[in-house]
C-alpha cells in the first residue's frame, strides 16, 4: 500500500495537506492509535528538518505499508543552489565550527544541505561526488556508517555499540534524546545523481 504524493517545501507548503494524507493512510491499513502516534511524530520530525534547509527546497512526501513496516519517505531533487549559503557551510566545515548540527535530524539536515550545494557547484567542474567525502563533514562521528552514496541510522547505532562508553558519551546522549532514533527501527539517506531519499521504517502492527 503506497499513499498519494504531497508535495512540500521548508515554507510550509503542503503541510497541512500532509498530515491530512497520513490520517487518511493510517485509517486505511488500520493503525492502531500508538502507532498514528509514533507516525506523526516522525513525519513532524521530518517536516521540521525540511523546514530548516536553506534556499529553495521542493520534495515529495510519502508513505509506505508493506509486510508490517511503515516507511516514511522524502524525495528531492538538488537544484538552486544558494552559492553564498553553500560557502557559509563550507567554511563552517573547514573550521570545525559546523556546531549548527545538533540532534541526529539536524545532522541529516546538513548532509542533504552540504550535497546539495556541492552537487550543483561539481556538476559544472564535472567532478565526481560521494556521500561519504560530506558526511565527514556534516556528520563527523557517523561517517563509519556510510556506504558509498547512503547512511543507515541502523548501522551507525550498531558502530556505537561497539565503541567503549567513555568514547562516545556525547552520540550516545545524542541518540537517548532524539525522538527519530527512539522510535523508528531505521533513517536512511540515500543520493543518487541529482535527488536525495530521507526514508524513516518503523516496524508496525495492524489490528
Amino acid at each position: 500500500m503506497i499513499s498519494n504524493k504531497v508535495y512540500v517545501n521548508n515554507m510550509g507548503k503542503g503541510r497541512e495537506e500532509t498530515f491530512a494524507e497520513m490520517d487518511r493512510f493510517c485509517s486505511y491499513v488500520k493503525l492502531p492509535q500508538k502507532s498514528k502516534l509514533q507516525i506523526r511524530l516522525l513525519t513532524e520530525e521530518l517536516l521540521g528538518m525540511v523546514a530548516q534547509i536553506g534556499g529553495d527546497f521542493d520534495a515529495e512526501y510519502q508513505i509506505e505499508y508493506q509486510n508490517s513496516i511503515c516507511r516514511i519517505c522524502l524525495t528531492a531533487e538538488l537544484k538552486n543552489p544558494d552559492i553564498q549559503k553553500r560557502e557559509k557551510l563550507i567554511k563552517a566545515s573547514t573550521d570545525g565550527k559546523n556546531a549548527a548540527a545538533k540532534g541526529i535530524m539536524g545532522k541529516i539536515k546538513d548532509i542533504v544541505e552540504m550535497y546539495r550545494y556541492s552537487y550543483n557547484n561539481a556538476v559544472d567542474d564535472s567532478e565526481d561526488i560521494g556521500l561519504s567525502d560530506y558526511a565527514s563533514i556534516a556528520m563527523h562521528s557517523m561517517l563509519s556508517s556510510v556506504k558509498g552514496n547512503s547512511f543507515s541510522l541502523a548501522e551507525y547505532k550498531g558502530a556505537i555499540a561497539g565503541k567503549k562508553d567513555s568514547e562516545c558519551v556525547e552520540e550516545w546522549d545524542e541518540l537517548e534524546r532524539s525522538i527519530v532514533a527512539n522510535i523508528a527501527d531505521d533513517v536512511s539517506v540515500g543520493i543518487r545523481n541529482d535527488r536525495v531519499e530521507i526514508v524513516i521504517s518503523k516496524k508496525m502492527k495492524s489490528v
